[in-house]
């Protein structure tokens, strides 16, 4: 493993391990879709990237962290 994908696989486990030290199940669901998708050198924090997730197969589709602003993240609002 070169340096660069050791600081990307920090910077990711530093994200998932700072997201499961929250209580309840939000933090852990975040986990999970941050190691799922995240990718820390395409473009986007991890939470534009799983706000852009289209895998509605996904059994946390629905409850996938979304903008703190209101934004649906594209889910039908039926």
């Amino acid at each position: 493993m070169s340096i660069t994908n050791t600081t990307t696989t920090d910077h990711k486990a530093n994200i998932i391990n700072r997201l499961t030290s929250k209580t309840g199940l939000r933090g852990r669901i975040d986990a999970k879709c941050c190691e799922c998708i995240y990718d820390s050198t395409a473009t986007g924090t991890w939470r534009n990237q799983v706000l852009n997730c289209t895998s509605t197969g996904c059994p946390l589709y629905a409850v996938r962290p979304k903008s703190s602003y209101g934004d649906c993240g594209g889910l039908d609002t039926e």
